[in-house]
């Protein structure tokens, strides 16, 4: 069993990203074998890249609001209590247009995260 605060674990400035960073809560360095969990933070008038992969992603939305885009879908706004699934090799960014800082629980396959610094 593993309990961890996520404001315990370092906030990594995403590269490429502008005013966005990452906690990793669970990976495979916890022993994780399925999905990794992380928080994302996007600071007001952030954004993270505009990239693709080819896993998905699952996230909720803890606090702010926003928007995201894709290339396939459009512009969708979020906000607190949003779930938003980013389906694999979807082109997408994450865009914070407001005033307070967004954080997000970010869930991706543990494969996709072999390699990656997330310590």
């Amino acid at each position: 069993m593993k309990v961890k605060n996520y404001k315990d674990i370092e906030l990594k400035n995403e590269e490429e990203a502008k005013g966005a960073g990452i906690r990793w809560l669970l990976s495979d360095r916890d022993g994780m074998t399925d999905m990794a969990m992380r928080v994302i933070e996007i600071e007001p008038g952030g954004q993270t890249p505009n990239h693709a992969h080819p896993w998905e992603h699952q996230v909720f939305v803890i606090k702010g609001n926003g928007r995201v885009n894709s290339e396939e879908e459009g512009t969708r706004e979020f906000s607190s209590g949003s779930a938003i699934f980013i389906g694999p090799n979807e082109k997408h960014t994450f865009h914070n247009d407001s005033d307070e800082t967004i954080e997000f629980v970010c869930m991706i396959p543990v494969r996709a995260t072999l390699g990656l610094s997330h310590e």
